[in-house]
């Protein structure tokens, strides 16, 4: 039985850990990403705040994650008790897309997969050089959307609702890491990626040329080669089951 270590954050975790072992998997948890909310009275806090309130003002709102979709949407609905019409909401991620569903807001995922460059495949056909955009997220990350989107003439402004941090490990959990030896990491983002290496990358069982590193994309994998990784498998997207599925086609083999 493989032995899989998810890196998940540990609000984001639970489906994730039950989907590996339902499917085989012998698997451990630990984050190497933590979630914070923004304060809100600094300044993304105040700009989120704005935002929610100019909500009605926008065309296109793009929520890029579980993590902006928990931390945001609970902020704009105290405005909103019924959503502004005309607005056009975008997700990456059926488990995004399922978070806003739950707060009654239908949004649109991208056809071919779940990075931003599959999403600008089917938003850039819908917009028009006077529009807004609302892009969702953590503070700091690509920028891939919006420059994409200002190219062409569109108004694009970012509600930054959460900051990514780098969690501690004990000892003791050092110790239950190398015992588990985890023969697979899985890591569905950048920032993921630069923690693990960071916190866990100097342990013994953590070997540059063996052990596995499971990404979401090329551009995460580029990323692991640049930091000495050759054992990469790279899933089509970052949802649970794409990483999944990815995980399981050599083990089929």
């Amino acid at each position: 039985m493989m032995r899989v270590l998810v890196t998940r954050p540990t609000a984001q975790a639970a489906a994730m850990i039950e989907l590996m072992t339902d499917s085989g998997f012998e698997v451990l948890h630990q984050p190497c990403l933590a979630i914070a909310p923004v304060d809100p009275s600094s300044a993304d806090g105040l700009q989120s705040k704005r935002l929610a309130m100019d909500l009605y003002t926008f065309d296109h709102v793009i929520v890029i994650s579980t993590n902006a979709a928990h931390h945001w949407l609970d902020l704009a609905q105290d405005y909103w008790p019924q959503w502004p019409v005309g607005v056009q909401w975008w997700v990456m991620g059926h488990s995004t897309q399922a978070q806003l569903q739950s707060f009654a807001v239908d949004a649109q995922r991208p056809k071919l997969g779940d990075t931003s460059e599959h999403l600008l495949v089917d938003l850039m056909p819908q917009i028009e050089p006077h529009h807004k955009v609302l892009i969702v997220r953590g503070v700091g990350g690509r920028e891939t959307l919006a420059q994409t989107l200002r190219d062409v003439g569109v108004t694009v402004e970012y509600a930054q609702c959460y900051r990514r941090q780098t969690p501690v490990i004990n000892t003791q959990t050092l110790l239950h890491l190398e015992r588990f030896s985890p023969q697979t990491v899985v890591l569905q983002s950048g920032d993921t990626l630069a923690n693990f290496d960071r916190l866990l990358g100097g342990e013994r069982w953590c070997d540059r040329q063996q052990t596995v590193l499971l990404v979401p994309s090329q551009r995460v994998a580029e990323q692991a080669r640049e930091l000495g990784y050759q054992q990469l498998l790279v899933s089509e997207g970052a949802s649970n089951q794409a990483m999944c599925d990815t995980l399981l086609v050599p083990v089929r083999d």
